[in-house]
């Protein structure tokens, strides 16, 4: 799930957390915690994942929370949309995804994200494992026009502290090809049918970053703690955690990983 998936949330009090990588509870990096045993499932997970792509005429993708990357992307995308990509390319960015998505439905796609996060990150791990989010929207096929497509994610592993480490995306042409009504979205419990809305029609805009608050988490985004950005910015260690404490604010999550995944699917950072 590109910002598609990239996709992981949970509800925790508000505290200096930590943005793992790109959806989950303000730690560093460095907070997920990938063993040798987690390599070893990784390997199994993409080794069965491949062999049902293989099957499928679906594109089907991997995403890796850690490392913000797509660590398995099946030649269907290639086929279906006509991304440059290939089965053996190990590790491919968002971007290559997002910019074919139409612009209008980007935005929307990211608010969704986030919102799907949250919600799961609300519940307990074990149950996480149980819904989709599932988006319809439209994306540019090799044929450089915009067709509605139907993609589906879901929690694949998680690390030995519960975070969501691994999410596995699934993409088709949709059925539905008349004119786009906007980006269609829900969430689906897959072990009981039930469809959840997990948004509020009263919840207010998320209130943009200033300029500092984008840098200083740009600079979380890429590994580096609170004293390497006072010592950057030439400003206190407490001015930086007091622009963290804000930016969880204002985007209403609960650690840095949330956070960072919040702005990067909104565009607010890169």
């Amino acid at each position: 799930m590109r910002r598609n998936t990239d996709l992981s949330l949970r509800g925790v009090p508000k505290q200096e957390f930590y943005l793992q990588e790109q959806s989950l509870p303000v730690a560093e990096a460095s907070s997920l915690h990938i063993d040798s045993t987690d390599s070893s499932r990784m390997k199994k997970q993409l080794s069965l994942i491949k062999a049902m792509a293989q099957l499928s005429s679906s594109g089907v993708t991997v995403y890796d929370l850690h490392k913000k990357v797509h660590v398995y992307t099946s030649r269907n995308f290639y086929q279906l949309f006509g991304y440059g990509i290939s089965e053996n390319q190990t590790e491919v960015e968002n971007e290559v995804f997002d910019r074919r998505i139409h612009p209008e439905d980007l935005k929307a796609l990211a608010k969704n994200g986030y919102t799907a996060m949250k919600y799961l990150m609300s519940l307990p791990p074990e149950q996480r494992m149980f819904y989709k989010m599932v988006n319809e929207y439209r994306i540019l096929s090799k044929d450089e026009v915009y067709i509605q497509v139907m993609e589906q994610h879901q929690v694949l592993e998680q690390d030995a502290q519960g975070n969501i480490w691994l999410s596995l995306g699934v993409i088709d042409i949709s059925p539905n090809q008349h004119a786009s009504e906007g980006v269609k979205f829900q969430i689906h419990n897959f072990r009981t049918g039930e469809f959840i809305n997990p948004v509020d029609p009263n919840e207010p805009e998320t209130t943009p970053l200033t300029v500092r608050e984008r840098e200083i988490l740009k600079m979380i985004s890429d590994g580096k703690l609170s004293k390497e950005i006072s010592w950057l910015l030439s400003i206190s260690v407490h001015t930086v955690n007091t622009h963290r404490q804000r930016i969880l604010e204002k985007l209403d999550v609960n650690n840095s990983i949330e956070a960072i995944y919040s702005a990067r699917r909104q565009g607010l950072i890169g």
